[in-house]
């Protein structure tokens, strides 16, 4: 697979180039996600800028939207917004793009756009670890009926047992969530990857305001828990980070239901999305029991350039 050094036959439209996202970007995908619908996380410069380490993630502004491309493992995929206009021809000049920079396959990410807009030569595979978990926002917020009944119980505990509070996350009280890591850290060795402390301090120091906002949870004066996310459109929350500490009965159920409360306060939405569960089957089993109301898939459409 080529390096992005090798790949300087970039794809030229309406005047702009592939090129890393970076800070400076940000302005131009805050201003182009407020013309979407869209209800996936994708598309979103607060948590696209906090997770740049990880997804390598490079941008070129098309049409009225962007095209984004990653470097996975093993290969390179694109992806775009389904509101992008002239679909068809974008196809056709990634296509180019690749097949210049030596690529045998195109891979393109789908999210939320029917599958009959692709060409018959696409192959499309399913990625439901990458499926995302979309929940009513009254749900999560009252959690009212029987669906939710053992999660209000849960909360009527954590509020019996613990001398409690929720704050906003603010600059003066952010340090409160590193305690949160460090301690979650030392009760899980090995299990937080480097780049998800990384994604989380730049999300933790970001200067600018692009819808984002966030929690912290405490018991009995320490701090147990904490959720960041964003405000991408008028009808979502995108929830980015949830950590809570073992051990505080009820300290998850507790940050979500607060803070879906809280950010409802700022800025009215009907939906939460709470990102993908990445295969692990004991988050994909924490969020079917909070009762999605659907689920955001992904499928991976390729095609082969020989």
């Amino acid at each position: 697979m080529c390096s992005c050094r090798d790949r300087q036959h970039n794809l030229k439209e309406d005047g702009c180039l592939f090129h890393p996202l970076a800070e400076k970007d940000l302005p131009a995908i805050w201003e182009r996600q407020h013309l979407l619908h869209a209800l996936s996380s994708e598309f979103d410069a607060f948590r696209l800028y906090g997770w740049l380490k990880l997804d390598q993630t490079e941008i070129m502004f098309w049409r009225n939207q962007f095209v984004l491309r990653y470097h996975a493992k093993d290969y390179i995929c694109y992806t775009a917004p389904y509101e992008t206009e002239d679909f068809t021809l974008l196809l056709e000049r990634l296509a180019e793009l690749e097949r210049a920079a030596g690529g045998k396959t195109l891979n393109f990410l789908n999210t939320e756009r029917p599958l009959t807009a692709f060409p018959d030569s696409f192959i499309a595979t399913p990625r439901r670890d990458l499926y995302e978990y979309l929940y009513r926002a009254e749900d999560l917020i009252f959690m009212k009926g029987r669906d939710y009944a053992a999660k209000r119980n849960q909360i009527a505990q954590f509020k019996r047992r613990y001398d409690w509070r929720f704050e906003p996350l603010t600059t003066a009280n952010r340090d409160a969530c590193r305690t949160v890591l460090a301690v979650w850290d030392s009760l899980h060795p090995g299990e937080m990857p480097q780049h998800e402390r990384v994604a989380i301090d730049r999300m933790l120091t970001m200067s600018e305001h692009y819808g984002q906002s966030g929690g912290i949870l405490w018991a009995d004066g320490q701090p147990i828990a904490f959720a960041i996310g964003t405000h991408p459109r008028e009808q979502l929350l995108d929830v980015v980070v949830e950590k809570a500490l073992p051990g505080y009965i009820g300290a998850y159920t507790m940050i979500i239901q607060s803070y879906a409360a809280y950010a409802h306060t700022l800025a009215p939405f009907s939906f939460i999305n709470r990102e993908e569960d990445m295969g692990l089957e004991n988050l994909r089993n924490a969020k079917l029991q909070l009762k999605p109301e659907r689920l955001i898939e992904k499928t991976l459409m390729s095609r082969s350039l020989e």
